[in-house]
């Protein structure tokens, strides 16, 4: 099936939701884009959780209890590593 779309005034272009149904793809998806000759392929990326869905409901926990105590600085996954630890 071939689609025609346009892109918008901020590069984006929107994917027929019949379009996604059919691959799987939709909301929080990633995808990879080669160029190949004067056309795209979009090829669905998995990538693997980094934390496990324990992990960050712990991690949840812990921002609560410590909210109630004052401001926690997280400044990138090393911090997260540090209180999952």
């Amino acid at each position: 099936m071939t689609y025609t779309l346009k892109i918008n005034a901020r590069n984006d272009v929107h994917l027929p939701s019949d379009l996604l149904g059919q691959l799987n793809l939709g909301q929080e998806r990633i995808v990879k884009v080669e160029q190949r000759g004067n056309g795209l392929l979009l090829v669905p990326v998995d990538l693997e959780p980094r934390y496990s869905k324990e992990e960050l409901e712990g991690l949840d926990r812990l921002h609560r209890d410590q909210k109630k105590k004052g401001w926690i600085s997280l400044k990138g996954p090393k911090d997260i590593d540090a209180l999952l630890k």
